[in-house]
């Protein structure tokens, strides 16, 4: 059985004012109020994927599931999706493979029915260590993937 790493789901969240549903041509206060309330009581959990892969395993699937609930109730968002790896190996490769690891995720929330217009994806290797590389535990923690749910500057328009 392949090695697999966990890459920590950090959710880093920005409330603005978000409208709940499509009908509504502006975001309301009441609108913001509530998408605020639901962001605020989700908790992240773990996404991982096997050694220098970029398949999501089964187990990621349900946290990356309520980021889609999340994202579809507050439409007048974008989902930035980043993608991090621990310092091993060639910066230029974690580059590679931190990018990777993140389209597969925003691919698996447009499978889910988030529109891609409403995607930003990024890759940027092991240059964001959130722990020390030195060890085996804080290279683990720095595979990660970050989402963040930033309002829209304008309803309507993607980013």
């Amino acid at each position: 059985m392949p090695r697999t790493f966990r890459a920590m789901l950090a959710i880093a969240v920005v409330i603005g004012g978000f409208a709940l549903s499509g009908a509504e041509a502006e975001p309301t206060s009441a609108a913001a109020a509530l998408c605020q309330r639901a962001l605020a009581a989700f908790r992240a959990g773990p996404v991982n994927f096997e050694e220098s892969k970029t398949a999501i395993l089964p187990s990621g699937r349900p946290v990356l599931d309520r980021v889609v609930t999340l994202a579809a109730t507050c439409r007048h968002s974008v989902v930035e999706v980043t993608g991090h790896t621990d310092s091993s190996g060639d910066e230029a490769e974690n580059r590679r493979l931190s990018l990777a690891r993140a389209t597969a995720v925003a691919d698996y929330l447009v499978r889910r029915g988030i529109p891609r217009h409403r995607i930003v994806v990024a890759g940027v290797g092991s240059s964001e260590p959130i722990a020390d590389n030195a060890r085996r535990y804080g290279r683990q923690l720095n595979r990660r993937i970050e989402i963040a749910l930033l309002p829209l500057r304008e309803p309507g328009i993607s980013p």
